[in-house]
């Protein structure tokens, strides 16, 4: 048999009433859960109020609007190039002797036959005036041989005189007129290379620096006295791609556009601060072969350059038309939103709602934006507030006209329609 502390209690011991310990953390228990229960409910009431009421009843912004411009465009290419002078000469001496003179001042305007350098004159003088001596020698001496020979020849006419003597007489005077003309030649150079001391310069255009100083020798077809560049016209050289290359042969085969060799293709150059194209040529040479390393064409442009602004070497941007003039909506950039690789514009319907509408756009034209697709001429288009514009919500439209907004004066960036519905939540 068991002992006694083995035995389990009764039941009654185990099921003895709870104390007052057991009592007092139930009823914690209770206020905590209760307590817990009405900060969720504070906080919950407290958002409830803190949320402002939707706004009701906003006035629907004022936004400038107008139908599209409908003109006749021309879609352009344009590349990269540099100018170039149609004629450059390095100027060198033609004769050698010391520089005494030097008229012309650096960078000036010079005219054919100025006078740059001045090379000594005095020995190629002294030699012109001995040429003439000598060449004044051999003609009195042909004038004597001359005179001999006539006699020589009446006389043996006559029988007078020996065979002999004639042909004597005939060789003195056949060596007279060659000397004459040996002598000529002596002084006509001798005259040249006096002249040759003047080095003047041998084309109208623009002079660079002097290379020599006054009292340097300078030495015959070897010594650079200076260079000249012609002013005008001026030439552009620019390179086209192998893609472009080909869609112009394409076009000019099928009779859309002029060909080069015509003469009459136009062609628009831009300086690096200037806007537009200003100056105005034509493609008067494209090479006859691609380079192999680029895959280009070189083709030359003429413009004419009379007040010298262009210079040869400047980095310019070249504009040709990449096919014939067609019919086509244009719209500002200012109107055009962008959503990722979309371009979209607001149309603002017959009850004044600002719908949504996706296009495609090309290039510029006159400062406006051409749509190649997704607009209608008689669409009423945002313009001008397109910023304050919900999607499918009203506005107050004012009239306006395109040519305004167009790109030569803008002023805020492009919108895309994220930053549209952004500020539409703002606003809510």
């Amino acid at each position: 048999m068991l002992p006694k502390r083995l035995l389990r209690p009764p039941l009654e011991r185990r099921l003895s009433p709870p104390t007052e310990q057991h009592i007092t953390s139930a009823r914690r228990l209770h206020i905590c859960s209760e307590r817990l229960i009405i900060v969720a409910l504070s906080l919950w009431l407290a958002g409830c109020n803190n949320q402002q009421p939707a706004a009701h009843g906003l006035p629907a912004p004022e936004v400038t609007v107008s139908k599209p411009e409908q003109k006749e465009v021309v879609n352009w290419n344009e590349f990269t190039g540099r100018t170039a002078a149609v004629k450059l000469v390095t100027v060198t001496p033609r004769v050698s002797g010391y520089i005494v003179d030097i008229p012309f001042k650096e960078g000036d305007l010079v005219h054919k036959g100025d006078l740059l350098f001045q090379i000594d004159p005095r020995p190629y003088q002294d030699a012109y005036d001995q040429a003439v001596g000598q060449l004044q020698q051999a003609q009195a001496n042909q004038q004597l041989q001359d005179a001999t020979f006539a006699r020589q020849q009446q006389l043996r006419q006559t029988g007078v005189i020996a065979k002999e003597d004639y042909d004597t007489a005939l060789s003195n005077k056949n060596q007279a007129a060659a000397q004459v003309i040996s002598a000529q030649a002596a002084r006509n150079s001798a005259q040249l290379n006096l002249e040759f001391t003047h080095v003047t310069s041998p084309i109208d255009g623009r002079v660079s620096r002097q290379l020599v100083n006054i009292g340097n020798l300078v030495q015959a077809d070897s010594t650079q006295l200076t260079t000249i560049v012609s002013i005008d016209p001026i030439y552009a050289y620019f390179s086209v791609d192998e893609l472009a290359a080909l869609s112009y042969q394409r076009l000019i085969r099928e009779g859309k556009v002029a060909s080069s060799q015509d003469g009459k293709v136009p062609v628009y150059l831009q300086l690096q601060d200037e806007t537009g194209f200003p100056h105005e040529g034509t493609i008067d040479f494209s090479d006859n072969s691609f380079d192999s390393t680029t895959g280009t064409l070189l083709i030359r442009g003429s413009f004419p350059n009379s007040d010298g602004f262009l210079t040869p070497g400047n980095f310019v941007r070249i504009r040709v038309a990449s096919g014939p003039k067609y019919n086509a909506l244009l719209v500002a950039d200012r109107a055009i939103g962008s959503d990722q690789d979309q371009s979209f514009v607001y149309v603002v319907d017959s009850k004044n709602i600002a719908r949504l509408r996706h296009i495609k756009t090309g290039q510029l034209a006159e400062g406006l934006r051409v749509v190649k697709s997704g607009m209608q001429p008689d669409d009423v288009v945002i313009i001008n507030g397109i910023i304050k514009v919900r999607p499918d919500s009203p506005v107050r439209p004012q009239q306006g006209a395109m040519e305004q907004f167009s790109s030569n004066d803008i002023s805020m960036p492009l919108i895309s329609s994220q930053s549209s519905a952004s500020h539409a939540g703002a606003e809510r």
